[in-house]
């Protein structure tokens, strides 16, 4: 009778221990089939926007992702935006319905050749490296890395960079950086890959703007994103409205005739969005060359009344900032010549500490011969400041004299005290028409008949940025007429922001779903103790190893007791 009870408590046992494991195994094949996890972060860090879950949820195709960033001897900051992404893909994949897969690839593998020849395959796509130096107890050691991914979808492929570096910013801000914006550019990127309809942009040429040249990296990268570029005439076009999405005006030289105004009011009244790139004042480097002095003069663009209508007014002022970039002069003769490199105020270098999404995170960009704006009253308009100069800047008011004799002047910082100067201002609502009655009734309604288009006084609700500097979307070309990529400056090799700033206010401009806008999650960045760590790494480590070895011995101990109670009754 004993022995039977004894086979009876073992049949019982090991039919518990079969069923526990079966619902473990079961478990485990159900989780594998499906992912989900609980967001308990203040920030909400692993939540997805509506925008982004709308965007994966109309995926009508796998997007496949093969991220670069892998590698054995990462630290932990670069291991936590790996991470990061992995998390962050794994959600895409979810709110997708597995539309969206991914594969980490380390580009240190394989022999010399093989890694030689996919660097250069990835640096000719787009993506660029980075020279990660890692530093331990044993010494440093470098390795270049590729922070980045390439998505493929159907025959179309992109590139898109992870890691944002940014002038002024430790390596621990820059990589929480990278990880605050990883939903927005990885579904940005998606949206752009995967949209039927490109977004249609029209860089007007009538004016005196910027020559193709001087646009080509801006118009090469756009096309990379999957917009549809056009150059074209304003006045060889019968009508703008609902034929662009954006349209691009960099540096006009010309005055607009009064119909090409009415073409481009009337576009912004039917919901057009523009990008004002304008230079009041004619000044440029190249008007210096040679002279001991120049004197400025003003443009007359035609477009005061206009801009003013929609509520900002271009100044025909030079704003001299003492954060600023340099140039190189003459200083002795030889072969070749001495050269020194002095700062040069009107070149400043502009940093915002603005949290809208097109400037939030913003590295630094520079401006050449840049001029003020200011906000007028518009009612219905929405205006934000975007860029603004330094605390130690001054703005000086057009005619002005000036020379290469100035760099040898040492600065007065008393005489810089304007400061935050707004130099780009963007503009959002219902704007008013500037032709409000100006026109003749008969005027309108061959207009109407003409295009089939209603004069309309009021915009439905529209866009519009206006930067005072006009080249801050020209590239620079070099003597042998090669293309400088965008922000480049040859003289100290330094590449700035300004085609991350041209490229979020197009995207900003053309984005109806408002996909820009997770571009303002922020995650707290909560650095450890370093020197505590290791101080105390001996301690901790011994904590982890030994809590809970002596947590299994407790549980044991007071198992079997209780085991010996029960069963001795």
């Amino acid at each position: 009778m004993v022995a039977r009870k004894k086979i009876s408590h073992r049949l019982q046992a090991a039919f518990r221990i079969l069923l526990l494991f079966g619902i473990i195994a079961l478990a485990n094949f159900i989780a594998s089939k499906y992912y989900k996890r609980f967001d308990l972060t203040v920030e909400k860090r692993y939540t997805l926007s509506d925008a982004t879950k709308d965007l994966l949820r109309n995926l009508d195709d796998q997007v496949f992702v093969r991220v670069y960033l892998e590698g054995k001897a990462f630290p932990a900051g670069f291991k936590r935006l790996r991470n990061a992404t992995e998390e962050m893909l794994y959600e895409f994949g979810n709110a997708s319905n597995g539309k969206v897969n991914f594969i980490f690839i380390d580009p240190t593998l394989g022999d010399k050749e093989q890694k030689e020849a996919l660097q250069k395959e990835l640096y000719e796509k787009g993506l660029t490296p980075t020279n990660l130096r890692v530093q331990n107890d044993e010494g440093a050691s470098s390795q270049i890395i590729f922070p980045g991914l390439m998505m493929h979808y159907r025959e179309k492929e992109v590139a898109l960079q992870l890691l944002e570096n940014q002038v002024g910013l430790g390596p621990n801000e820059a990589l929480n950086n990278s990880v605050e914006l990883l939903e927005y550019k990885i579904a940005n990127s998606i949206k752009k890959i995967t949209q039927r309809q490109s977004p249609r942009i029209a860089f007007a040429q009538s004016e005196g703007e910027l020559d193709k040249m001087f646009l080509n990296d801006i118009a090469r990268t756009l096309q990379d994103y999957q917009y549809d570029l056009r150059l074209i005439s304003i006045s060889d076009e019968l009508v703008l409205a609902n034929k662009y999405d954006i349209l691009v005006i960099a540096k006009p030289t010309q005055p607009f005739r009064e119909i090409d105004k009415f073409k481009i009011d009337q576009y912004i009244m039917n919901g057009g969005s523009v990008l004002w790139l304008i230079d009041p004042v004619n000044m440029s480097m190249d008007s210096l060359l040679g002279k001991e002095l120049y004197m400025t003069n003003s443009f007359d663009l035609n477009l005061e009344d206009m801009l003013f209508k929609y509520g900002a007014r271009v100044n025909t002022t030079l704003v001299q900032d003492l954060q600023c970039n340099g140039i190189p002069l003459v200083v002795g003769a030889g072969n070749p010549p001495q050269t020194e490199f002095f700062p040069w105020y009107f070149y400043p270098i502009i940093t915002s500490n603005n949290s809208h999404a097109i400037v939030k995170n913003l590295d630094a960009v520079m401006g050449q011969f840049v001029s003020t704006i200011d906000t007028v009253k518009a009612p219905g308009v929405k205006k934000t400041v975007l860029l603004s100069s330094s605390k130690y800047s001054k703005a000086l008011q057009s005619p002005m004299r000036i020379h290469f004799g100035m760099v040898k002047d040492k600065p007065d910082v008393k005489n810089f005290t304007q400061s935050n100067l707004p130099l780009a201002v963007l503009l959002e609502g219902k704007f008013n028409s500037v032709f409000t009655n100006r026109l003749a009734a008969n005027t309108l309604q061959v207009y109407k008949d003409s295009f089939g288009i209603d004069f309309k006084d009021t915009s439905v609700f529209a866009k519009q940025i206006v930067i005072g500097d006009g080249d801050m979307i020209k590239n620079q070309v070099s003597s042998k007429g090669s293309v400088y990529p965008l922000g480049y400056y040859p003289y100290t090799e330094q590449t700035f922001a300004n085609k991350d700033l041209l490229l979020n206010c197009i995207e900003y401009l053309s984005d109806d779903a408002q996909l820009i806008e997770t571009r303002n999650k922020e995650i707290k960045l909560r650095l450890l103790d370093s020197p505590r760590i290791k101080q105390e790494a001996t301690k901790w480590q011994a904590v982890n190893m030994g809590a809970p070895v002596l947590f299994i011995a407790v549980f044991g101990v007071i198992y079997n007791l209780i085991r010996r109670r029960r069963f001795a009754r």
